[in-house]
């Protein structure tokens, strides 16, 4: 053999110890490739327990008062004195107004002195008669005299009962010249003046009177939800015054009609307003309770990652994560419903997913 010849089998020697050497270090370390995949993590997990939860219908509302009296004159006449001002609350059947009663007086004085004077002609009629009644029996008048004088007492009764009417019409009159509330409420517009003269026909306005509590809250539903709504269900509501608070109402009307339009159907729940704290014309957020669901799965909003608009979540399953697609339902603070994909018991991992792949190792602990 030639000196070349033994250099040349030295190198191809050489080459295949070189590409021996590289497989025995794969096949050394053959799990290299896939250690991420196999790699332990600990990760904090949360065994699913069906939980009963309420729907809730959220609507834009606004608040009105149920009442807006308009306060006129029931007699014409002269404003001489206010009793109320602008933003005073006022009772039903609390003088409001006093108009000028001079001639509403007087013709009560008059009334009463025809009252006076149909009684005393009455009762000289009655004893008159009785007096003629002793005279008949003893033949000393004729029947038709008697007879005029009982015509007579008829008629002074019937004096006396019109005398009474006009009496009870003139008190009426003094009365009706003081202006009363109609409602519970308060003052939210004065119109007229001191001194002014109002008139019945047209009617001047002298006062807007505004019903506060409690108040209408109005809102409107979709048409597919006004079947789940009753008479009688309670919501619950808040107002950009007083955002951190909460406030309920009670449903007692739900239109028996839809808008055409909108195809939405009216409602209106009363809200207790004990202290005036809430306006008419705020805007009401609405919460409206539809139907409760017993058995219902809830995650904790974290657990959630979303991909392509859709959603996923990691379970464990002998100490090995996989990830599973899910359908979700009601959204609440900081929790989810889930429709589909998770079942009862299972162990749905809330913290140290968001790194993890499918089929990866975890050592999972129990949130508390």
């Amino acid at each position: 053999m030639t000196l070349g010849t033994l250099f040349l089998s030295l190198l191809i020697l050489l080459s295949f110890w070189g590409c021996g050497s590289k497989e025995s270090k794969n096949l050394e370390n053959p799990l290299k490739v896939q250690s991420p995949n196999l790699e332990e993590r600990t990760v904090e997990v949360f065994e699913v327990t069906p939980q009963t939860i309420s729907y809730q219908l959220t609507a834009i509302g606004s608040l009105k008062a149920p009442e807006t009296v308009k306060i006129s004159p029931k007699k014409a006449g002269i404003i001489r004195k206010f009793f109320v001002k602008e933003g005073d609350f006022v009772k039903k059947g609390q003088i409001l107004v006093q108009l000028d009663d001079t001639d509403a007086k007087l013709q009560l004085e008059r009334a009463e002195a025809r009252v006076w004077e149909a009684k005393a002609s009455l009762e000289t009629s009655k004893n008159t008669l009785q007096r003629y009644q002793k005279l008949l029996e003893s033949k000393v008048i004729s029947q038709q005299t008697y007879d005029d004088l009982q015509l007579r007492v008829r008629l002074d009764e019937a004096r006396l009962v019109l005398a009474e009417a006009e009496l009870n019409l003139a008190k009426q009159n003094l009365l009706d010249h003081q202006i009363l509330s109609s409602i519970d409420g308060v003052v939210n517009l004065k119109i007229a003046s001191l001194g002014e003269h109002v008139n019945v026909a047209p009617k001047d306005e002298i006062l807007v009177i505004v019903q506060m509590n409690p108040l209408d809250l109005e809102f409107f539903v979709p048409e597919q939800w006004a079947g789940k709504i009753r008479m009688g269900s309670r919501v619950q509501f808040t107002v950009k015054a007083f955002s951190e608070e909460k406030f309920s109402a009670s449903i007692h009307f739900i239109s028996p009609t839809a808008d055409p339009l909108t195809r939405n159907i009216r409602m209106k729940a009363l809200a207790p307003n004990p202290h005036y704290r809430l306006k008419p014309g705020f805007f009401a957020e609405v919460s409206i309770p539809t139907l409760t669901k017993p058995n219902a799965i809830i995650l904790p909003e974290s657990t959630l990652l979303s991909q392509e608009g859709k959603y996923f979540v990691f379970v464990v399953q002998e100490g090995i994560a996989y990830r599973r697609e899910v359908e979700t339902g009601m959204r609440m603070e900081g929790k989810v419903e889930i429709l589909k994909g998770i079942q009862k018991g299972e162990k749905v991992i809330t913290v140290g997913h968001e790194r993890l792949s499918d089929g990866m190792k975890v050592k999972p602990i129990n949130k508390s």
